[in-house]
């Protein structure tokens, strides 16, 4: 078997499809678009290959594994990227997460004696383990955890290693974890060689570390293959894009015992693709069922590691562990801690509780916590995570002080939370205009604002440009990246009878560049002075859209641009007399949307689309992704049926909601015609649906 020279620089995981552990996803490499453009910018890269690749073969042959026995140990930071959402894994999620990948490196699984017994006696502990750094590469104390705060979780491809800068790579193995990658990416790991300035390391969502927290079992192994590929192991069936593929078998991965194979994205450990046995169980293939390395990927690794393209060998060299605080019988230190926190809403009523939870970090142990909760009830507490009682309404800090035997820190947030009288506000009928010479407070009032939650560039501002009087609201949804939200909470309402509906209609203008994705537009509801919103409504492509502009220069509505929009907010969501609307954008490839004269009104509706006996609705339609229902009256709708153009069920289940939420459906539909039946105890209807691909 050949060492081939031409594989890929780094690999995408690419998530397509989830269900239990053994067959748990498949998920691909795009190698060979990625490959090529780095040859493109750098054709030096095959040079640094072929020796690379030499040098591996040349110290296989001259150091048999009877005579390379000795622990390579590689330190390890992780730089966690996070905005503070789900994205921000626990330090337990990521020592479980290196604890993993040493059982795996070790042969340590309990699963190994499943094991094909034809690759049993082949299958290796490759005496490499990873650990978590103690010392960083300042000289200070570390847990081997960075935690940076930064939009870049979101924006996808290398963005977080700008916001969280690489330590050096030739003394860590450096491991980003984000919420966001790009176009369905799990991760990517560079090889020896071919990282770009800053960037050696590996990159992964954060739902893929370990198995627990975030992740799941059938992640677990997802980091092992990618740290496998940061120690120079291709894929089993050689440098294809795709596994699976027939042509695979003309390729190889060049390792003596790993046969030859298309490649495997389910679990058949009896598969035989190239006229021989497949090691379906290997870590480096795609089935879901890993088990092992092999003897010979063990000794590609351990060479890599022995080599000096990229300074692998610097990774494990005896002064390298003493100075990053890795070397067998270190004593770790208490690091001193840094103070940080969340709380769980940043919007209530008074009277609500409200929960604040410790997010310190850089080390393993608090001694004493002192919060400071500027106006709550209690406004002083030693606990981790106190729960506390805001009586007023306004604007109010939070500080948290930590210490431990190493040190001390303070945090302290100004106009952390946002406190509203619930049974203060505008009362029906209200028309917002956007027009208060006091914004983003309201004209009059001593506390009843417009609260913005700004993510990427743009975010919702006041224009001059408008449908009447000076203002109104505007987003320019091009300079973010798609999928953005940028949410508005509009003022408080007193709703005094919540025994009918209320209609909503607004004035609005898209500009739409042809051909792009195109902007949405959700409006949820809360009953809780802003916290706990329900989606109620959603407007995209066509019904958004109010004309096609160019791609570049700024987009001013012209009159005849504004159209109105309107919906039902269903009586049965008044649980409270309070009420507010939440306006989210969330960015396509569109220029710019405008909104105004938001009018709130409760009288009987006077949306009329496709209704019948049924009063309901359901968009958008066409759809793609997302699908909702709204139940305009409490008719108690118990049954929804889809077929196809043949007549044949897809779907049938039962609510009993005034919004239904069928978006899950709708992303395992094919594209094609629908026919959506809904019934209630007297009556039903059967709507057209379209799936657009």
């Amino acid at each position: 078997m050949k060492y081939f020279l031409s594989f890929i620089a780094f690999t995408l995981i690419v998530l397509s499809s989830y269900s239990q552990q053994e067959e748990d996803e498949t998920w691909r490499c795009l190698t060979d678009q990625v490959y090529w453009k780095l040859i493109e910018k750098n054709p030096n890269l095959l040079y640094q290959k072929q020796y690379l690749d030499e040098f591996v073969k040349e110290y296989i042959k001259n150091n048999p594994k009877s005579d390379d026995d000795e622990l390579y140990i590689i330190p390890v930071v992780f730089h966690v990227v996070h905005n503070y959402g789900e994205e921000n894994i626990s330090y337990q999620q990521i020592l479980d997460a290196v604890e993993q990948m040493n059982i795996d490196y070790r042969k340590m699984r309990p699963d190994t004696a499943s094991i094909h017994p034809a690759f049993k006696g082949i299958a290796a502990d490759t005496k490499i383990e990873f650990r978590l750094a103690k010392i960083d590469p300042w000289g200070n104390c570390t847990i081997g955890v960075i935690r940076t705060v930064s939009q870049a979780t979101s924006t996808g491809y290398e963005a977080a290693k700008y916001a969280s800068p690489t330590w050096p790579p030739e003394k860590y193995l450096n491991i980003w974890t984000v919420k966001v990658l790009g176009e369905g990416a799990a991760g990517w790991s560079y090889y020896p060689g071919t990282a770009p300035y800053g960037s050696d390391g590996i990159i992964l969502l954060h739902n893929y570390v370990g198995v627990n927290g975030t992740s799941n079992i059938g992640h677990g192994s997802v980091l092992t293959h990618e740290a496998g590929h940061y120690l120079n192991l291709p894929h089993p069936w050689g440098n294809s894009n795709e596994p699976g593929l027939p042509s695979n078998c003309y390729i190889d991965d060049g390792i003596e015992d790993t046969p030859n194979t298309i490649g495997h994205t389910t679990c058949n450990i009896n598969a035989v693709t190239c006229g021989s046995l497949d090691n379906v169980q290997n870590f480096m293939d795609y089935s879901y069922c890993y088990r092992m390395f092999t003897n010979g990927q063990a000794a590609v690794m351990r060479a890599t590691l022995n080599s000096t393209v990229a300074d692998r060998n610097n990774l494990h060299s005896q002064s390298n562990l003493i100075a990053t605080g890795t070397n067998p019988g270190y004593t770790a230190q208490v690091c001193e801690p840094i103070s940080d926190f969340i709380s769980q809403k940043k919007l209530a009523c008074t009277g609500s509780t409200v929960i604040y939870n410790d997010l310190t970090h850089n080390t393993d142990f608090i001694g004493a916590y002192n919060w400071t909760i500027e106006n709550a009830n209690p406004s002083f507490s030693n606990q981790a995570n106190p729960s506390v009682i805001y009586e007023q309404a306004g604007i109010f800090d939070v500080t948290l002080m930590v210490e431990n035997e190493s040190g001390s820190d303070t945090k302290t947030r100004e106009n952390y939370i946002r406190v509203y009288d619930a049974t203060q506000g505008k009362t029906l009928a209200y028309t917002e205009s956007f027009e208060s010479s006091v914004f983003p407070l309201e004209e009059g009032e001593i506390f009843n604002d417009f609260y913005f939650e700004n993510k990427g560039e743009s975010h919702w501002e006041r224009s001059n440009y408008s449908f009447s009087g000076q203002k109104s609201l505007k987003i320019s949804s091009n300079n973010n990246t798609i999928d953005t939200r940028n949410r508005v909470y509009l003022p408080n309402i007193y709703v005094e009878d919540t025994s009918e509906n209320i209609n909503v209609s607004l004035k609005c203008a898209y500009g739409r560049i042809a051909g792009n994705t195109p902007d949405k537009l959700y409006f949820y509801t809360s009953t809780a002075c802003g916290d706990s919103a329900q989606l109620v409504y959603l407007f995209t492509g066509a019904k958004l859209t109010s004309t096609y502009v160019q791609e570049y220069g700024d987009y001013v509505p012209a009159p005849e641009d504004w159209q109105t929009h309107s919906f039902v907010i269903n009586k049965n969501r008044l649980k409270t007399n309070n009420l507010r609307l939440i306006i989210e954008a969330v960015s396509g490839n569109g220029k710019a949307l405008y909104i105004d004269d938001v009018k709130f009104e409760q009288e009987v509706s006077t949306i009329s689309e496709t209704y019948s006996n049924l009063n309901v609705q359901v968009y958008p339609n066409p759809f793609v992704n997302e699908l909702y229902i709204q139940n305009y009256e409490n008719n108690k709708l118990l049954k929804l049926s889809i077929t196809d153009y043949t007549g044949k069920l897809i779907v049938n289940k039962k609510y009993n909601s005034d919004f239904i939420d069928a978006s899950n459906i709708a992303k395992e539909l094919p594209a094609g015609i629908y026919f959506l039946k809904l019934e209630s105890e007297k009556e039903n209807k059967i709507i057209k649906l379209v799936k657009a691909s």
